[in-house]
């Protein structure tokens, strides 16, 4: 039975990002929801409904070799000269997005849920994970002496708010943003939809791009455990799966490669369903409730700071969304929001946003908790 399972969840995880991507052909409901917002909510709802029943360590390996697979083929369009050209408003609305989660963070946890115990072991986790990622939720937590049970609570909380905040983010985000901030022009790459998405790629473009990025994965792999003995440092991981993509993407046969962004397009759908398996709601009945007030809170008034803050900074949307996506979820969902607002060339700056948040989390999230700590 366990067999079938895992056979079952494969076969769902390689099937249904064929289906999203015709989504189109859906009627109202594909207009609306773009193909990683359906992937994620169908994952979600197999999950919830006990459709797919796999052990969650695999569940976790199926989505996290997903991603790690589709990073070097979506950064083979890596611009460094765009990189250059907006270093400026990224760095900006970057240092936007870390004040304003701090000062928004801190607010609704003493002027609204001071009266919940542990109230500053949950800012703390909150502001940690965003600024960073989950790694940081959990070494924040164990830094302010938080329970294994309570961790797990807050972590629950953030994947199902977040979750929330993910889907608006890849459908009617990005056009509620632009109504708010300036647009920025459209770039000459428009996406890659325009030019390739209506042709397949080729059995052997495929063959190729999978070998080449199984290779960057292998060695990046081999240096991570090469230095730590093992692979548990993701943001290490992470670093050199870049670094190495956009080596390889200066190879005369990388760049003429045609096709290689949808494989990891499609890669990148495959990883949102695995992301899906995991948001268990089952973990929130109980007392999580006042968390899930308190997630809600931090997260929408993060992200109201953000905009408001580059509205009067005259940051564009773009360099808002993607700063916004590092900061909330990391590194691996950078893909998702280029491929939302259809422009490859952002996702090399939000990944370097995404990782200067990983390194700075662990410290402001253990600050404010003793801070909060310290005035209660």
């Amino acid at each position: 039975m366990k067999t079938v399972q895992i056979v079952f969840q494969v076969l769902v995880m390689l099937i249904f990002p064929y289906l999203a991507q015709r989504s189109k052909h859906w009627g109202k409901l594909g207009n609306f929801l773009s193909p990683v917002v359906l992937c994620y909510i169908f994952g979600m709802i197999l999950s919830n409904f006990n459709l797919i029943q796999t052990p969650i360590p695999f569940r976790e390996t199926c989505s996290q070799f997903s991603i790690a697979l589709a990073l070097p083929l979506l950064l083979y369009s890596s611009d460094l000269g765009f990189v250059y050209r907006n270093l400026k408003v990224f760095l900006l609305s970057f240092a936007l997005a870390i004040l304003a989660a701090v000062l928004a963070t801190g607010t609704i946890a003493y002027a609204f849920f001071s009266h919940l115990p542990h109230i500053d072991q949950a800012a703390g986790m909150l502001l940690a994970v965003y600024v960073g990622g989950t790694v940081n939720l959990f070494a924040t937590g164990y830094g302010l002496g938080a329970t294994a049970d309570y961790i797990g609570l807050v972590n629950a909380a953030d994947i199902v708010v977040g979750g929330a905040y993910l889907l608006i983010l890849t459908s009617v985000g990005p056009k509620l943003v632009a109504l708010v901030l300036h647009r920025k022009p459209s770039s000459t790459y428009h996406h890659i939809e325009t030019e390739e998405a209506s042709v397949a790629p080729a059995p052997e473009v495929i063959f190729i791009s999978l070998a080449s990025s199984m290779a960057i994965l292998i060695l990046s792999a081999g240096l991570s455990y090469l230095i730590f003995g093992s692979l548990k440092n993701s943001a290490f991981l992470i670093l050199c799966l870049t670094t190495i993509s956009i080596a390889a993407s200066r190879l005369e046969w990388i760049k003429t490669l045609k096709g290689s962004f949808q494989v990891g397009e499609y890669l990148l759908l495959m990883f949102c369903v695995g992301l899906g398996l995991l948001a268990d709601l089952e973990q929130l009945v109980g007392g999580g409730f006042s968390i899930v007030l308190l997630t809600i809170g931090t997260i929408l008034s993060t992200v109201g700071l953000h905009l408001l803050l580059a509205k009067i900074f005259k940051v564009d949307d773009e360099a808002f969304l993607v700063t916004s996506t590092a900061t909330i979820f990391g590194p691996p969902f950078i893909p998702q929001i280029a491929a939302t607002i259809g422009n490859p060339k952002v996702i090399l700056p939000g990944i370097a946003a995404a990782l200067m948040g990983i390194m700075l989390a662990n410290y402001l999230g253990i600050g404010l908790g003793w801070f909060i700590n310290w005035i209660l």
